[in-house]
């Protein structure tokens, strides 16, 4: 078998193990269900993978790996600044809602969900630096001095993280919300709020 067949091979049995812990979550989670769910024998699955804690182990590197490059694919298209934020908000709020596997893993074995996003958390934030920092660089709270680009890095990376664990009936919704706190502390913000106040005003006299 070729390095591209293996590949293939076992991408289809990740794919698998996904389909089978969106359908049955891990209590009930075996290889047998991989087996059935990639359309593979047991014996091609054990081939692959010896144990069920490892193949799992393996699927949240993968699910993680691909949420992150989606989302910094998406952030990098975008122009530096708050739209940066935005895309990243919007990923991080919608991507549960979109990922069967995820929902599932959410509802029955949140643990386990929890000491994968502790394992990767570091990964995470390194990142996601360079695309998050130049935007985070022009907010007041860094401008003035009272917090650095890197506890900014981590603050937003934690608010994500929590976005996803504590998914809002709205995903869109809860973006727009997080994105306003955001556009409160940046300049610009400051600046429209302060300048809206006299116009308020004089429209009511």
């Amino acid at each position: 078998m070729s390095l591209s067949e293996a590949a293939t091979t076992r991408e289809r049995i990740l794919d698998g193990a996904a389909t089978a812990v969106a359908l049955h979550g891990l209590a009930k989670f075996d290889m047998g269900d991989v087996s059935r769910s990639s359309g593979l024998s047991r014996g091609t699955v054990y081939r692959y993978f010896p144990n069920r804690d490892g193949l799992l182990g393996q699927l949240v590197q993968r699910e993680g790996g691909r949420f992150r490059q989606r989302l910094l694919e998406a952030m990098e298209q975008a122009p530096p600044g708050p739209e940066r934020i935005l895309i990243a908000l919007e990923h991080a709020t919608r991507h549960v809602h979109e990922h069967p596997m995820l929902q599932r893993l959410l509802e029955t074995d949140p643990a386990f969900v929890l000491r994968g996003l502790r394992a990767q958390f570091a990964g995470i934030k390194n990142e996601l630096r360079p695309v998050l920092a130049p935007a985070l660089d022009q907010l007041e709270p860094v401008r003035s001095g009272a917090a650095g680009v890197d506890d900014l890095v981590d603050w937003m990376t934690r608010l994500m993280l929590s976005a996803y664990l504590f998914p809002s009936a709205s995903p869109d919704d809860m973006a727009g919300k997080l994105m306003a706190v955001f556009r409160a502390l940046s300049p610009a913000g400051r600046s429209r709020r302060k300048t809206g106040t006299p116009r308020h005003r004089g429209a009511r006299r």
